[in-house]
């Protein structure tokens, strides 16, 4: 006895439901495996430690006998959240190689100004402020003060998003999940030093060229002031 026709014929009705579930289970097991994947790969490395970048110029300035260095790096990084990140990474690499009271790492777009009297205002995309003992720097409660801002920058190298400061407890996650400090790399030789082009800067790696000035220099104290609010 046959309990199944040999030949059954749904309705259209039926049929266009059965496939419908059909693509939705195939779609539903694409996207499981999507995310199965970059689950095991992990985040991308920029949206952990920030992206590759390039030392410009590093001062260091004495304020009241302490010794305050100011580190101006280039990088490209249309994310503002990316920007920030870098800064913290190279702020760590170089408080691990260089002693000092105050750090404070200014981050410039790859198309940002060449001129150090320039490099302030709208061509700051992020930057960070850090020191070990934060209670003797004037306008500091924390060890870590960053901000950076949003959108990328113009073509001619400046921003124009709204700033963000970014709360001591967002800084900490960063800076805790980031599994590395590298920091940038140095700028190319020039005239007779060799054509070799830069290298990887490690923590250990020479920095980049280094200006005194005097203490009456007011632009860190400023920074520092707004680190306070």
């Amino acid at each position: 006895m046959k309990f199944i026709p040999s030949k059954l014929r749904l309705p259209k009705k039926v049929l266009i439901l059965v496939v419908g579930v059909g693509v939705l289970t195939g779609a539903s097991g694409a996207v499981a495996a999507f995310v199965g994947r970059d689950a095991i790969l992990g985040p991308r490395r920029e949206t952990v430690s920030g992206v590759a970048c390039t030392s410009v110029l590093t001062t260091r300035q004495e304020q009241d006998g302490q010794q305050w260095i100011r580190h101006y790096i280039r990088a490209k990084a249309a994310d503002g959240e990316v920007r920030v990140k870098t800064a913290l990474r190279v702020a760590g690499a170089l408080s691990n190689r260089t002693e000092a009271d105050l750090y404070h790492v200014v981050l410039l777009d790859e198309a940002g100004p060449a001129q150090r009297a320039e490099m302030r205002g709208r061509a700051i995309g992020a930057e960070v402020l850090f020191s070990r003992n934060p209670g003797s720097i004037p306008g500091m409660s924390a060890p870590f003060a960053a901000s950076y801002v949003e959108g990328a920058a113009a073509e001619n190298g400046e921003f124009y998003g709204e700033r963000r400061t970014l709360e001591v407890d967002e800084i900490k996650a960063i800076v805790t999940a980031m599994p590395e400090r590298t920091d940038c790399l140095d700028p190319a030789p020039t005239g007779d030093e060799g054509g070799h082009g830069a290298t990887a800067a490690s923590d250990h790696a020479a920095p980049a060229p280094v200006e005194q000035h005097a203490s009456s220099e007011a632009g860190a104290e400023q920074h520092v002031a707004a680190a306070g609010h």
